[in-house]
């Protein structure tokens, strides 16, 4: 896909503002920092409102604008199976995990982890996990700043990723969470702005009589859409445990991925946390659903009014610049463009926030507990920007599709760092041995097949391994190994926690005070029902990943 081939102003003009407003928020922010506390977890004093936004805006990434986008034009069934999951997983975190975690106190999921276990060799196995995670995230979302450059200007998408990636480093490192929260809250209003309106431009040119809705707005041309591709609407030839898959990772993937947890650890109380979530269960399905009629607008422009022009699958990832620039004009497009620019910006915020607290807080201050708060706040600010400058470098070799580097953390997160902060929360027994047995072979297993599969460019089918590559066939075969991942991470944290002395009582008594009991009952979250059902489920499903092998295509 070529750039535009000239520099497109006024997109420009309005990503700078973007960019300039951020900065000068964490400038303003960085009064309100004066300890540890402040600028890891803003105090513990954000409400609901602005905490549910600057959720949103984490979960709103610019695999929003450009990934999901390109992957219901390839195939829509699988995209929907990831707007249900994703949506279903906030429901999950909220029912799960948030205001469990927000009762705990604890300042990362990290420390969660360390401190519900009492054992620093998890917290040292966390932040590993955790640097893995947020890394691939990262790098997905710098290639998408990257692409908007390259859209904008013509240079080189890693022009894109060097500029965005020191612009987020320099507000992170000044302002904080405190800074990262209000820009986050700031980012997600131009987001929803930017998105609704010029797709609402879009449906409006199409015809639609609904488009100043565009999460239904698009209603009335599936009978045109079925005329012109009869094939849309079928569904996607998969194992059915794909699905499970993607569902797995965005479900236990959400409760591990550190940076939508650590949101939680600034709220004011439990019940904050939980109403945030609901605000931000419902902003994400509104746009989600925008976002499919996106989809849907596109694949249906492709067939009408860009018929015979020529749009290869890599040009995909710009197809939202390309729909709004050819029908709503480019006052819109300029818009879409600050928005996609906000997108990124909110998403690679809260992960370098995330990693500089994961190395001074979980890594450091847990080799050199003598250091005290004054020093680990000025080493932490060290840390923000020297991460900030790993991710870039790391990144200037981008994965080649935004989602699919997502998927892969998403997996990740939900086996090395999901399971044990679930059973963590809802089950006493669970212990330090169980959880370290676990968190290892399920991120092992994820990790490994993102170097064989997505960095090493191995075909699942031709991996060395029998279960592999007997198994994970399909279009989507990688996606398997989440399985894999999440159902032997469960088993074996709850088969050896079973095997293995239970945890002592001041262990077991921070689950009650989690769940917001005043005295401890050693019998309370301690039955046998919770981890018989665990396994059942898991060893089923990795049972049927072995069934119907010759009724889908290899």
């Amino acid at each position: 896909m070529e750039p535009r081939g000239e520099v497109f102003v006024l997109g420009l003009v309005l990503s700078i503002i973007v960019l300039v407003i951020s900065v000068l928020i964490s400038v303003w922010a960085r009064r309100l920092t004066r300890n540890l506390g402040d600028y890891y977890v803003a105090g513990r004093s954000i409400g609901a409102i602005n905490n549910g936004l600057a959720m949103v805006s984490l979960a709103l990434s610019l695999t929003t604008f450009i990934g999901l986008t390109a992957l219901i034009i390839e195939g829509v069934y699988i995209a929907v199976a990831v707007y249900a999951s994703f949506t279903a997983a906030f429901i999950g975190l909220m029912i799960l995990a948030a205001p469990y975690l927000r009762r705990h106190k604890s300042f990362t999921t990290m420390a969660f982890i360390s401190e519900r276990y009492d054992s620093k060799s998890l917290r040292f196995i966390s932040v590993i996990v955790m640097m893995i995670v947020s890394v691939l995230y990262l790098a997905g979302n710098l290639k998408g700043i990257g692409i908007v450059f390259y859209f904008l200007l013509g240079v080189p998408e890693v022009v894109g990723i060097v500029v965005g990636g020191l612009v987020v480093t320099l507000y992170v490192t000044l302002g904080g969470m405190y800074g990262v929260t209000y820009n986050q809250t700031f980012q997600t209003i131009v987001l929803l702005f930017c998105l609704m309106f010029p797709v609402a431009m879009v449906l409006r040119t199409l015809g639609t009589a609904g488009w100043f809705f565009p999460p239904l707005g698009y209603g009335d041309l599936v009978p045109e859409m079925i005329e012109f591709v009869p094939h849309y609407f079928w569904a996607m030839l998969e194992h059915p445990i794909t699905y499970i898959a993607i569902f797995l990772g965005s479900f236990f993937g959400i409760i591990g991925l550190p940076h939508f947890v650590m949101r939680f650890f600034t709220v004011r109380d439990a019940k904050e946390a939980r109403w945030s979530t609901v605000l931000c269960v419902f902003l994400v399905g509104l746009v989600n659903t925008t976002v499919y009629a996106t989809g849907f607008a596109a694949v249906y422009f492709m067939q009408t009014t860009a018929a015979g022009v020529d749009l290869t699958p890599a040009a995909y990832d710009y197809m939202v610049f390309i729909l709004v620039e050819a029908l709503a004009g480019e006052g819109w497009l300029a818009l879409a463009v600050a928005g996609s620019v906000a997108a990124g910006l909110s998403t690679v915020s809260g992960l370098l926030m995330i990693m500089g607290a994961g190395l001074i807080h979980d890594l450091y201050g847990e080799l050199k507990p003598e250091v005290d708060d004054e020093k680990k706040l000025k080493l932490s600010y060290l840390a923000m920007f020297l991460v900030g400058v790993f991710v870039i470098i790391f990144s200037l070799n981008p994965p080649e599709f935004i989602l699919k580097a997502i998927m892969w953390a998403f997996g990740i997160a939900a086996a090395g760092l999901g399971v044990p902060i679930v059973l963590g929360i809802w089950w006493k027994r669970t212990n330090k041995y169980g959880v370290g047995v676990g968190m290892v072979v399920g991120s092992l297993i994820g990790f490994a097949g993102w170097i064989m599969i997505d960095y090493m460019g191995m075909n699942p089918v031709d991996i060395p391994f029998p279960f592999f590559n007997t198994y994970l066939y399909g279009p989507m075969g990688w996606i398997k190994v989440t399985v894999l991942a999440v159902c032997f991470s469960f088993i074996l944290t709850v088969v050896v926690s079973w095997l293995t002395p239970p945890p002592p009582e001041d262990l077991q008594r921070q689950v009650d005070v989690m769940h917001g009991w005043p005295d401890y009952d050693e019998k309370r979250y301690n039955g046998k029902g919770l981890p018989i059902a665990v396994i059942v489920i898991s060893v089923f499903l990795l049972w049927f990943m072995t069934t119907l092998y010759d009724v889908f295509p290899k």
